[in-house]
């Protein structure tokens, strides 16, 4: 029963996710009755749910409480392992400022978390695409099929090594102006 909540936590997510739904939309729909971060920390299994909050939940994906809870053998599914989402930098900078402005702050905000100053890429991780996909109002796949369209992911293979960081002095991209 260790587990229980990040199994429950788990059959939420997928329930938002089916419905292509982000925290934001979510917290939106519940008229912020249901916080992004409340919900997220469910999600993540890092806080019980109150039976008030299960049925809140229930109410909004239109499925009974029950739907929410998982069965006692009932284990989480692995999640798949996405794809390596790698952003050039060098047709991000290309990009119109009004076009790429959001992505370029992102891209300069995780550069600094991880004192990661790669001149030419980026990859993202799924939660880095996700609370992007916030920032655009959108969903994460959308948002991943629009980056695709604009032209700034780089095409790689799993088995292709990133270039390593040139000169310790460098600075992180400038977002474009």
């Amino acid at each position: 029963m260790d587990d229980y909540p990040r199994r429950v936590g788990a059959r939420l997510r997928n329930l938002r996710r089916l419905r292509g739904l982000t925290l934001l939309q979510i917290e939106m729909l519940s008229s912020k009755a249901l916080k992004g971060s409340l919900l997220a920390a469910y999600e993540r299994g890092d806080r019980n749910v109150s039976v008030t909050r299960l049925h809140q939940i229930a109410t909004l994906y239109n499925v009974p409480v029950s739907e929410l809870l998982p069965d006692e053998d009932e284990t989480p599914p692995e999640p798949p392992v996405p794809p390596r989402l790698v952003v050039d930098l060098h047709r991000l900078r290309a990009m119109p400022t009004r076009q790429g402005a959001i992505l370029a702050r992102h891209v300069l905000e995780l550069q600094q978390q991880r004192s990661d100053f790669n001149a030419d890429v980026i990859t993202f991780r799924a939660d880095d695409l996700d609370r992007l996909a916030e920032a655009y109002r959108t969903t994460p796949e959308m948002l991943a099929r629009t980056l695709q369209e604009w032209g700034v992911f780089r095409a790689t293979s799993e088995d292709e090594p990133r270039p390593p960081v040139t000169g310790a002095t460098q600075g992180p991209a400038q977002p474009p102006e």
